[in-house]
């Protein structure tokens, strides 16, 4: 799983630190950068051998299609991004490592939370993490826009999507996996409320209710989605 974990940290680092075009850095530089840094950082402080880099080639190679395709908003990236976890999860396995470098750091760590947690474990619940904060958004518009533009367009008048995807997400995924499910429905019910005010003045091509349903619904597929990885 640590290469799972890498390459969502990666992606996820990089859509944190994303700009906006026309920035002082162009869109995909220092995102780039981040991304490389997570990963190769990452990789040697979990112990990934010389000769297990090579995965870098291929991880940076989706990374930098992920970045390139959003301003087109197109699903190359997703897919190659999905494609990659895959091949990751079943080969990923065999990658070689030593003992972690911070290993014993975090076997010191007295935080009761985590204490049934081994340390890759840990690491792919964090990359998960930076994962659902922003990348997932991208994912989100995506679907959106093979809806229909008129759909997408719909982000113009619900404000706070961006914002509460995020927090959505994040809850969901740590309620599913310590089993709290009525606290998954109850956000999903909280989600149906606040909405419906927005949704009531739809203007009557129902592509509001399609972009709140529609969003939600892969915004929730999204965080459902990797707690099997655990």
């Amino acid at each position: 799983m640590i290469v799972v974990a890498l390459l969502l940290a990666s992606v996820g680092a990089a859509d944190l630190v994303r700009r906006p075009a026309g920035g002082r850095l162009r869109t995909v530089e220092l995102p780039f950068l981040m991304a490389l840094a997570v990963y190769v950082l990452g990789g040697a402080m979990l112990g990934l051998e010389r000769s297990g880099i090579w995965t870098l080639l291929p991880a940076m190679a989706i990374v930098m299609l992920w970045l390139t395709s959003q301003p087109r908003q197109g699903v190359w990236g997703p897919l190659a991004l999905a494609a990659g976890l895959a091949v990751a999860l079943l080969f990923g396995q065999h990658v070689p490592r030593t003992e972690a470098p911070i290993g014993s750091w975090y076997a010191d760590l007295e935080i009761p939370a985590i204490e049934t947690l081994d340390l890759d474990t840990a690491v792919l619940g964090l990359g998960i993490v930076l994962f659902l904060l922003q990348s997932a958004n991208v994912v989100v518009r995506a679907v959106l826009r093979r809806a229909g533009p008129a759909v997408l367009d719909e982000e113009r008048e619900l404000q706070g999507g961006r914002i509460l995807g995020p927090i959505e997400r994040v809850f969901i995924f740590a309620m599913a996996l310590a089993g709290q499910y009525a606290a998954v429905a109850a956000v999903m019910a909280a989600k149906g409320v606040l909405r419906f005010p927005e949704i009531s003045r739809d203007p009557g091509d129902g592509t509001r209710a399609e972009y709140v349903l529609v969003g939600s619904f892969v915004s929730w597929a999204l965080a459902f989605a990797t707690v099997p990885f655990f």
